[in-house]
């Protein structure tokens, strides 16, 4: 039984040590988005998360994440769901249209509406 326990904690700290946080750029200006330098980064974020930084973005990118994880984009703070513009799934990144992003909400893998 101590075999056993002890086998399930090693594999679960080596999981858990293999799996990295979602990153999201913000871009604050349109010409700059996906291609220059981003004005704000956040790493190793969670799922089922909001990124609701202040202020007006005119670009974000999502990365690090699975292929199968939702993300979506608001113009509005809090990423309520009026507020939506945008939403896609695996690593992408977008450009504001013509009002200003202002968060993302990365959904956990598998969670499709």
């Amino acid at each position: 039984m101590q075999f056993t326990n002890a086998f399930l904690v090693t594999s679960f700290l080596v999981f858990i040590s293999t799996v990295s946080g979602a990153s999201v750029n913000y871009y604050n200006s349109k010409e700059a988005t996906c291609g220059g330098s981003p004005s704000l980064e956040y790493r190793n974020l969670g799922c089922n998360t909001c990124v609701d930084p202040p202020g007006d973005w005119w670009g974000a990118e999502v990365f690090d994440i699975d292929s199968d994880q939702r993300i979506s984009m608001h113009n509005e703070d809090n990423c309520t769901p009026a507020s939506q513009v945008g939403q896609w799934y695996g690593n992408t990144c977008a450009t504001a249209g013509n009002t200003a992003l202002r968060s993302v909400w990365i959904a956990c893998a598998g969670q499709r509406l």
